[in-house]
């Protein structure tokens, strides 16, 4: 995306363009666009969940300046840049698990009753 304000410690306001719809002119494109891994742990509601990987082609923070290395909307290059816009989630239900997760009794996670969700980064040798 080319509304990243800072890449890799250095501001990004070359060629700053506001984003008509934004009322308070906090969002814009820039000339530089920003693409890295990422890890969408838990993206959930009452009725699913899923988590899901966007993996990239590069090993990174990379920085592009071209709409089809950056995989830029606005240009039809969503699907061409070097990372995965969409990702590939992992769905319990979708992957035949129908009684896990949603709203009752009958689930495994019952999202009518409070939960605690813990998330934990563990290493090879016990350091943070």
């Amino acid at each position: 995306p080319h509304d990243i304000k800072f890449i890799d410690g250095e501001a990004n306001t070359i060629d700053w363009k506001p984003n008509p719809k934004d009322q308070s002119n906090n969002m814009g494109a820039r000339k530089y666009g920003a693409c890295c891994a990422e890890m969408d742990i838990w993206e959930a509601n009452s009725m699913a969940s899923a988590f899901t990987p966007h993996t990239c082609s590069t090993e990174k923070l990379f920085r592009c300046s071209d709409p089809v290395e950056c995989g830029d909307n606005d240009s039809g290059n969503r699907y061409d840049g070097v990372c995965d816009k969409d990702g590939c989630d992992i769905n319990p239900y979708r992957m035949g698990n129908i009684d896990f997760y949603g709203r009752g009794d009958q689930y495994a996670v019952n999202t009518l009753k409070p939960m605690v969700v813990v998330t934990q980064f563990l290493t090879h040798d016990g350091t943070d």
